[in-house]
């Protein structure tokens, strides 16, 4: 193991500092492939040449008003949005913010990140934004300190009714910002075509897999990690599919934890995203201080049931330290165990909820005098067998797959709301069971599970 401090996550461990450092993604504007970070080092020094240019001119502009009757008072000039604003649009995790912060750190800038989708309406978003993007700290003029970047995460996150006015807020930021501003999102939305007719909009793709590899390997290499085979690597990229992010967060849970068994099992287990999903969601159950508060967590989360009491089991030591609190926890989880049997047993879906309120609330609400940890804690990867008794039996796995081809369905509501009804349904007629069983292409062990 790495001498270096393993409680850091990995993805922020080993975020690029520069842009030189980077494997750059390739990009387009319009049609044209664009060198990514030449047109962002353009964009900012524009700016700056624009700003200065603007801020000379309204100077004057001021002065002149002063003394102008109120008819012939001129009025103030606007950065233009195309120099003020870009947008960076691709797939989440790989490496849009990372560019940010990198091209930040080579300029000697301050990033001012907020997260459009957390501020949707108008006045949140002119609350968070609008002193930030028009006016210098006091401290700025004291110390002439950084120049601010501001980086809008998931524009795309604005949409709805509740969201009207929002597009227009953020086309009035930028029109009045001291600050370049650089806006991310996921993916194209109709929604935002009147933004995409002020500013350039860059389309950013994927590393190619030989870069992400490369990535990987240097990642390992400095963490002294040699478990890895490179099938298992291979296997994690491809799942990942062009998210590096992912591919990151999988090798630490995966490089750091305690793994006996069938690796490739493990990996084709864990969806997109599945492993940073857990990271938060361990370390926030653990915060909770009502059951309701645990339920909303874990109904919120699409990460396996199975897999989570695990998780929960495995990490109970690094979030709780009395005895007695242990103690609690243990009998909670036992509980827990006692009624997942039943319910495979019984297969008896109902029951379901006990569970959750025993593994996650119950032990959770254990820790009453173990004080929260203000710092980080390191959440670490539960020791795993293959064919482990709180998995979905490969059947049932193969059931979910096809029924994500015509929907998408978590393991949690195919197994509590839908695999019931298709029963129900089936139960019916023989009819009705072939019909379905036709329709989802169900095998005889698929098809045995309705009956």
């Amino acid at each position: 193991m790495s001498k270096r401090n393993p409680d850091i996550p990995w993805v922020e461990k080993y975020r690029p500092k520069s842009i030189k450092e980077m494997a750059l993604p390739t990009a387009r504007l319009g049609r044209q492939r664009v060198k990514l970070d030449e047109e962002l080092t353009n964009f900012l020094n524009q700016f700056f040449e624009e700003r200065k240019r603007v801020n000379k001119e309204n100077k004057r502009i001021r002065e002149f008003n002063r003394t102008a009757i109120e008819k012939d008072q001129k009025e103030e000039k606007r950065i233009a949005t195309e120099k003020a604003a870009v947008l960076l649009e691709g797939p989440p995790g790989i490496g849009k913010t990372s560019i940010v912060y990198a091209l930040a750190n080579d300029f000697n800038m301050e990033v001012i990140e907020t997260n459009a989708s957390d501020t949707r309406t108008r006045s949140t978003l002119e609350r968070r934004l609008k002193e930030t993007t028009k006016s210098r700290g006091i401290m700025d003029f004291i110390t002439e300190s950084k120049e601010k970047l501001i980086l809008i995460d998931e524009i795309d996150g604005i949409y709805g009714v509740q969201d009207r006015g929002a597009i227009p807020t953020v086309i009035d930021l930028i029109q009045n910002t001291q600050f370049p501003i650089i806006m991310c999102s996921n993916e194209y939305k109709t929604n935002l075509q009147t933004l995409y007719n002020k500013i350039k909009r860059y389309e950013v793709h994927a590393l190619p897999k030989k870069e992400v590899i490369k990535i990987a390997k240097n990642i390992l290499k400095k963490e002294n990690i040699t478990t890895l085979k490179n099938e298992y690597l291979e296997l994690i990229i491809d799942k990942n599919n062009g998210d590096l992010r992912g591919v990151i967060n999988d090798i630490q849970g995966i490089g750091q934890g305690k793994i006996e068994g069938d690796i490739k099992e493990l990996i084709l287990s864990l969806r997109r995203d599945n492993l940073e999903e857990i990271f938060t969601l361990i370390r926030d159950l653990f915060k909770v201080t009502s059951l309701r508060e645990a339920r909303n967590l874990t109904n919120k989360s699409d990460v396996d049931y199975n897999f989570l009491y695990k998780w929960i089991n495995e990490n109970l030591l690094t979030f709780i330290k009395s005895n007695r609190e242990l103690t609690n926890a243990f009998e909670n989880l036992s509980l827990a165990d006692e009624i997942f049997g039943r319910i495979r047993t019984t297969q008896y879906w109902g029951l379901l909820p006990y569970f959750f309120d025993l593994f996650a609330g119950g032990v959770a609400l254990s820790r009453k005098e173990t004080p929260i940890s203000k710092g980080f804690q390191r959440v670490v990867f539960p020791r795993y067998r293959s064919g482990t008794y709180f998995s979905l039996m490969s059947v049932e796995r193969d059931f979910v797959d096809k029924i994500k081809r015509r929907y998408e369905i978590s393991q949690i509501d195919f197994i509590q709301d839908f695999l019931p009804f298709l029963k129900i349904l089936c139960g019916t007629s023989r009819k009705q069971l072939k019909n379905v069983t036709d329709w989802l292409d169900l095998d005889a062990k698929e098809k045995k599970l309705l009956k």
